[in-house]
């Protein structure tokens, strides 16, 4: 496999160009202001694309970019470089940076990717608490110094994932995920308006609701994290998965109505791509 700088594999798409890997270098450009999306490739199709168009365009409009650009030129893009580089399952990010020139960026191309074990979906993550705001939480924005940060703390105490702390004490969501917490019957998460609005989050809250189970959105306090009965993430690649410790604080990873949360969006998954 070709790794150079973040992108894989061996091709990748510039401006609607096609580039080999190796060039990735020397054509990427960072430039402020930036917005990214990563969409999960599974058997050769886009998972749930349109949510993550929309949530792209909004991303755009936050960042104050009056750019416009059809579904259907992304679907192309990604479908173009999925047959170029003869995959059917990995993850693609899509990059669109110097938003306020007429002259934008677009960068479509495969990334590192690793998806759980089914160990993990067994048993269960640990994860780490860590002190960050997003300045704003509903636009999918790059802040490379801070995913650096977390990402050396990951490495440092052997931990999958970090769940952000603001400044009131509560969690609202993980550095790359969302998080929800579990008591009885009932599912807890952070309100929307303090977090990322993920495609996978938001479809978890439809299809628990549509099940009949209650999704209350508030506040979560650390010092009150010990009195739930389960935790999971969610996520593009990580899909549901089960948190087995928050710090020091176990949780149990097969509680009933947690299997029942992971089923149900497999379940969704699977029928998506029957579509």
């Amino acid at each position: 496999m070709i790794f150079m700088g973040e992108a894989v594999l061996n091709y990748f798409i510039y401006n609607e160009n096609i580039y080999e890997t190796k060039d990735f270098e020397k054509k990427y450009k960072a430039i402020n202001p930036s917005v990214y999306e990563v969409i999960r490739i599974k058997d050769g199709k886009a998972l749930f694309l349109e949510e993550h168009y929309e949530r792209f365009i909004n991303s755009l409009k936050l960042s104050k970019s009056s750019l416009e650009i059809p579904i259907s030129e992304i679907k192309k893009s990604i479908n173009k470089l999925t047959e170029l580089n003869k995959i059917s399952n990995y993850n693609v990010k899509i990059v669109f940076n110097n938003l306020n020139s007429n002259s934008i960026n677009k960068y479509y191309f495969f990334i590192k990717t690793s998806y759980p074990t089914n160990e993990m979906y067994d048993e269960g993550i640990k994860t780490l608490t860590y002190n960050a705001i997003r300045e704003n939480p509903h636009a999918k924005v790059i802040n490379q110094s801070l995913r650096d940060n977390v990402n050396a703390l990951l490495k440092e105490k052997d931990c999958y994932e970090a769940l952000y702390i603001n400044d009131k004490n509560e969690i609202t969501e993980g550095s790359r995920s969302n998080t929800f917490f579990l008591k009885g019957k009932k599912v807890y998460t952070a309100p929307a308006k303090d977090v990322l609005l993920g495609v996978t989050r938001q479809r978890i809250i439809r299809l628990c609701r549509e099940n009949g189970i209650e999704v209350i959105e508030m506040p979560i306090k650390l010092n009150e994290i010990n009195k739930f009965d389960a935790v999971f993430m969610s996520g593009t690649s990580p899909k549901v998965l089960p948190i087995k410790y928050i710090d020091d604080i176990k949780y149990d990873t097969k509680y009933p109505l947690l299997l029942k949360i992971m089923k149900i969006y497999d379940d969704e998954i699977n029928n998506y791509l029957k579509k």
